[in-house]
């Protein structure tokens, strides 16, 4: 019951947070990420599937940016500069 409670409780939060156009919406940010392009999507390691579906795909695969950054930090690490 008082599980019933809450998600009645976080149902009315979002309304009023998708009315007032707060950035906290849910609503509003899964807008605002559909409006991006390919390019600043994979920046954020999202597909525009995913952005479009609002959700992470079960198996995503990691973007070439993302395997870099890690390969680079790791050599960083490995070197001895941070």
């Amino acid at each position: 019951m008082v599980r019933n409670k809450t998600w009645v409780f976080d149902m009315i939060r979002e309304l009023g947070l998708y009315l007032s156009a707060s950035p906290r919406s849910r609503y509003w940010q899964l807008q605002q990420l559909r409006e991006l392009d390919a390019e600043r999507l994979d920046d954020l390691g999202i597909t525009p599937v995913e952005a479009q579906r609002g959700r992470r795909s079960e198996r995503a695969p990691a973007s070439p940016r993302e395997i870099s950054v890690t390969t680079r930090h790791a050599e960083a690490a490995r070197a001895g500069v941070m």
